[in-house]
Parts: structure tokens; sequence; C-alpha cells
């Protein structure tokens, strides 16, 4: 089984219980799931699964409500540190670089 990392980007900062609360959500509907933070971006998390979870995620809209934040997917990969330079780079000019 392949693994696969999406990023998904808040419309506000991530605290430690929302991170819970959407790992929680993501194991109910799909499992394996990993939640990542990104350190230098607390808005940024990103998910570690399997190629067929991530189709699913992608397939949903990728939209998910966490703690009255609305999570949007914005990239997929096969390589977790590609994902974490964009968004590392998002904190600095504001948006994820495509």
């Amino acid at each position: 089984m392949s693994k696969r990392y999406l990023l998904f980007v808040a419309d506000a900062g991530l605290s430690e219980q929302d991170l819970k609360s959407l790992e929680k959500l993501l194991r109910e509907r799909h499992d394996p799931i990993k939640v990542i933070p990104v350190n230098a971006n607390h808005a940024a998390v990103i998910v570690k699964t399997s190629n067929i979870v991530a189709a699913r995620l992608r397939e949903d809209g990728a939209r998910l409500k966490v703690g009255g934040k609305d999570l949007r997917c914005i990239l997929t990969s096969g390589a977790i540190g590609n994902l974490k330079r964009r968004a590392s780079g998002a904190a600095a000019i504001g948006e994820i670089p495509q």
C-alpha cells in the first residue's frame, strides 16, 4: 500500500484540540490516518494516508470543519518534504504556491 500526503489549510490557526478532533474525525471516516502539524504554519496540517483514502478525501470535496474552522485540501504528494516546504512558504507570503 502506497502512502500519500495531503496538505490541508484552515482559515485560522489550529490548536492542539483542533488537531486531535481532526484526527478523530478522519479516523472515523477513513482509516489509516496520521495528522502531522506544520510547525512553520499553524493553519496548515499534513495528513498521511494511503492512495485509496487520499483519493476519497479529494473526491469528497476535501472540505472539513473542525473547531469552527474550515479546512480544505490544497495539495497532494507522495513526499512530505514537498508539502512542508510549500506550507512554510505559505506562512511567509500568505498563500500556498501551486
